[in-house]
């Protein structure tokens, strides 16, 4: 058999005594740092908040101190500062199972012990306002990156710690959050019952489902983030905006203040977390 030459965007070396030496396709790591977050050994706390879009980790800067950018890659980009005397970690996961799965996996991997997801959802108990926050109790599984983590009956539960310290930080800070069960679905229109040209009624039934299902809301990365995160060795948990009520079919235009205001308890809560793991 014929082999081909590799070129250099293909292949990811280091120089050892003057041979290069090939990144393992099987684990494709090197040096201590992994392949998709820009990030290595050391770089990183031991509790990472984990918001879905790249953009959402800069606003981090707006409650913690001292906050930089360590790089991105993708749809990964990784921050780190400090809340009080705490350094805490920002990875921004993308959309979806599979992009949020490499993220927990390596940030188990590097170091990380305990992660919150930090994102937006679509409400669908009318209990729960545009706005408000919600701590994740339970993530309704029905992703598929999670499968090969968890067997289908097991359920993905947050960490009783980290909903404590969520709940107990939210109720400090003075804000309502609601404890919640969320279902995750890898599909944003359609599966979330909304409707495109041509598939009204597929997703008008789809709708009818998710109802039936009785949660009170949907979002694409919490079931990933408890059942993965879980299985890796993670505390996990997760604190959610609403950004739309399917209930009254409203949408928060601006959700800038409200994503700071989950931002800041979601800090005082990573650093209660890391204080407590350091007794």
């Amino acid at each position: 058999m014929a082999h081909r030459t590799l070129t250099i965007l293909e292949i990811d070396f280091r120089l050892t005594e003057g041979v290069l030496v090939p990144r393992s396709a099987a684990d494709p790591w090197l040096d201590g740092r992994p392949p998709h977050l820009p990030c290595g050994p050391g770089d990183l706390p031991e509790v990472c908040l984990l918001p879905g879009d790249p953009a959402r980790v800069d606003r981090a800067a707006a409650v913690l101190d001292d906050f930089r950018v360590l790089g991105q890659n993708r749809e990964f980009r990784v921050g780190v500062g400090r809340r009080g005397e705490v350094e805490v970690g920002v990875c921004s996961t993308g959309i979806g199972g599979p992009s949020t799965e490499i993220a927990l996996v390596e940030l188990a991997r590097l170091g990380v012990r305990t992660v919150l997801r930090t994102g937006g959802m679509g409400a669908l108990s009318a209990r729960i306002a545009p706005g408000d926050l919600c701590v994740v109790t339970e993530a309704v599984r029905e992703g598929g990156a999670a499968s090969w983590y968890a067997d289908p009956e097991v359920r993905a539960l947050s960490s009783p710690e980290v909903r404590t310290a969520l709940a107990a930080t939210a109720d400090r800070a003075g804000e309502r959050a609601h404890g919640i069960t969320v279902l995750s679905c890898d599909s944003y229109y359609v599966g979330e019952g909304r409707p495109v040209p041509g598939l009204e009624d597929r997703a008008a039934r789809r709708f009818a489902q998710v109802e039936a299902l009785g949660v009170d809301a949907m979002d694409m990365e919490c079931e990933t983030v408890l059942a993965v995160g879980a299985a890796v060795g993670l505390r996990v948990g997760g604190l959610l905006v609403a950004h739309a009520s399917r209930a009254t079919d409203s949408w928060l235009e601006d959700y800038e203040p409200a994503q700071l205001r989950m931002l800041r308890v979601a800090a005082d809560a990573a650093a209660r977390l890391s204080s407590e793991g350091q007794r």
